[in-house]
């Protein structure tokens, strides 16, 4: 009898392990996979369609990003902004949400164009006749151009335009789902999330451009960052969604900072027989390398970073569940066989 009972003990044991184990790989491989989607910027076309090609199994949304805004302030794809769109609503319209971003970018013929206008915002929300306007000329293109929802990108919001871009989302909101599509907005991680935010838009926050064009040498998000991010979101009403950049940027001892794409990272690795690190605080990579006699120092995320940084956020709180990318064009090798992995 007693060696009976020490079966049954030792059965029990290995089966508590057994099922700790595929809980474990469970929870591993729920964390691995992720829900997302990805921006594709009207600059780069042909990397846009290869990209998306060899990756949308992973995918969720594709945004074409985007409309500008002319000398009359009303907005407008570029030819190239047209043909990313084409492409996109041809062949992924049964099997994926096609959106159309608005970037307050103001972008006119002859002129210098300046990128997220704070002037160009005030103008589109300072009351309800503007915003009524600027709503009928976002419906108008959704028109030319029909897609399953918009993409609200507005940055630079100053404090006193604040409460009227808000009502503006609102406004925006009911006339799209009037029409039947969906509404989402894009926000920075200054944004003053203690403003209570309409219901209805699905909402995503950027959590990246710590180091760039205005900064030194680093990752574009770090642990720290994103764990102070995460705090900042734990004041609005709403559920966010998480953006993260690909690619980074090098740095020159002296001159131009040049934004690099994974692909064009790897390349330069691969080039210059850089030796490559891993940064502890952001998981990124970095390397120095000396070109005509500069001596440089680059970073970038590759598909282990994007990986540890879904993992970090999901690991802080679960309920975090989409992320969107930022962006399409250039991706590594390795980054789209990760995002091609993530099919659900």
């Amino acid at each position: 009898m007693k060696k009976i009972f020490t079966f049954f003990v030792i059965a029990i044991v290995i089966l508590a392990g057994c099922n700790s184990s595929a809980a474990t790989k469970n929870h591993r491989e729920e964390v691995r996979k992720a829900n997302l989607s990805i921006w594709l910027p009207e600059w780069q076309l042909k990397s846009n369609i290869e990209n998306v090609g060899n990756s949308y199994e992973g995918l969720q949304s594709l945004r074409v990003f985007g409309a500008y805004f002319d000398g009359n302030d009303k907005p407008f794809l570029t030819e190239t902004a047209a043909k990313v769109y084409e492409h996109m609503h041809d062949n992924y319209r049964d099997s994926h949400t096609i959106l159309l971003t608005f970037i307050n970018d103001y972008v006119v013929e002859g002129r210098p164009s300046v990128q997220k206008d704070g002037t160009l915002l005030h103008r589109f929300v300072k009351d309800e006749q503007a915003r009524k306007k600027h709503i009928n000329d976002i419906i108008a293109m959704t028109e030319q151009f029909p897609v399953d929802g918009v993409e609200i990108d507005y940055e630079k919001i100053a404090k006193e335009d604040t409460a009227n871009y808000i009502l503006f989302l609102q406004e925006l909101y009911e006339v799209l789902e009037k029409r039947g599509l969906s509404m989402h907005v894009v926000v920075v991680p200054s944004f003053p999330f203690e403003n209570p935010l309409p219901d209805g838009p699905s909402y995503t926050v950027m959590a990246y451009n710590v180091h760039g064009y205005h900064s030194g040498p680093g990752a574009k998000a770090t642990f720290s960052f994103l764990d102070q991010l995460l705090v900042r979101l734990e004041k609005s009403n709403q559920q966010f969604s998480i953006a993260f950049a690909t690619g980074g940027f090098t740095w020159p001892k002296s001159g131009e900072i040049t934004a690099l794409t994974g692909d064009e990272a790897e390349k330069l690795v691969a080039s210059t027989n850089a030796t490559i690190k891993r940064d502890q605080n952001s998981h990124a990579i970095y390397f120095h390398y000396n070109d005509n006699g500069m001596d440089y120092e680059a970073w970038y995320a590759d598909a282990e970073t994007l990986q540890k940084w879904v993992a970090y956020v999901q690991e802080k709180d679960p309920k975090y569940e989409h992320f969107v990318l930022w962006r399409a064009g250039g991706l590594s090798a390795g980054a789209i066989e990760w995002i091609a992995a993530q099919q659900q």
